[in-house]
């Protein structure tokens, strides 16, 4: 095979990746349908050989199981995995969100800002939304360095299957826009500690948001550790549910700053902190 074939071959396999990626996220091939390479072929259009490998790569991401004599068959939405995934996002964003508002550019700034007015200026499809919306966070996320920007954008595609059927299944929720415009105003202020805040909040909402839409009856345990870790107190209920609006306090009240209300968390930093001061020690 000579460069230019490998070079088409390599063009098919990428195009069949994002087409089966897309009918899958869309929700058009549903999850635990069975996939059969001559039906997707004739599908598609294609031969076996992109095909396979396409199939191989969406077994990487997450997207197909693959089980010998049973074949190929779309991923269910697993739950425990994206709760997981958003206890690494905000572990790994919160502390890096002020080196993003220290070293990110004007040009990229304005860029959000672009993405920020497209997103709250019109309505938009799921599909669109998704889109916008990861390129406002890639801006800033570029900042972080190579390799932990491709980690974070790497959660995002895992997190995406669970975030295009939320947003599929319900309207774009409003929060998410006033929290990416809160989060640029914080930017364009070179305020770290308040931007680190709503990005906190932002990832927090996501996650109990769209893991209780999908299973009121989940049982959280690694999104609480993450939260408690940075300071974040994440009250769970005995049976280790959370049912939303979520009370969630932060260790630090911050002068001046007035929290995005969201249909899942609510910032009560304010009172909680007033409380523990007020309290007086016990005489010994």
């Amino acid at each position: 095979m000579d460069t230019s074939d490998r070079s088409r071959t390599g063009d098919a396999v990428t195009l069949v990746h994002e087409e089966l990626r897309e009918l899958i996220l869309s929700g058009r091939i549903p999850p635990g349908q069975r996939l059969t390479q001559r039906e997707l072929g004739e599908r598609l259009g294609v031969g076996r050989t992109p095909l396979r490998e396409a199939l191989r790569m969406l077994e990487a991401e997450g997207f197909v199981l693959s089980r010998a004599n049973h074949g190929v068959t779309v991923a269910g939405l697993d739950l425990d995995e994206a709760e997981e995934l958003y206890a690494a996002l905000l572990m790994l964003q919160a502390p890096m969100v002020p080196r993003a508002v220290r070293e990110i550019s004007e040009e990229s700034l304005t860029r959000m800002a672009e993405l920020s007015a497209l997103m709250r200026g019109r309505p938009q499809e799921p599909r669109d939304f998704h889109r916008d919306h990861a390129a406002f966070h890639a801006l800033h996320e570029a900042t972080f360095g190579p390799t932990l920007s491709k980690i974070a954008h790497d959660l995002y595609r895992r997190l995406s299957r669970l975030q295009r059927f939320y947003y599929r299944s319900r309207r774009i929720p409003a929060f998410a826009v006033e929290l990416d415009r809160a989060l640029l105003e914080a930017m364009r202020r070179r305020d770290g500690a308040r931007a680190r805040r709503v990005q906190e909040l932002h990832v927090l909402s996501s996650a109990i948001g769209l893991i209780t839409d999908a299973d009121p009856w989940h049982r959280f345990g690694p999104l609480v550790d993450a939260a408690a870790g940075l300071g974040i107190t994440v009250p769970l209920s005995a049976d280790g549910t959370l049912a939303p609006p979520v009370e969630v306090a932060w260790a630090v009240e911050l002068p001046g700053y007035e929290p995005v209300t969201t249909d899942y968390v609510v910032d009560v930093t304010s009172a909680h902190v007033h409380s523990h001061q007020g309290q007086k020690l016990d005489p010994l």
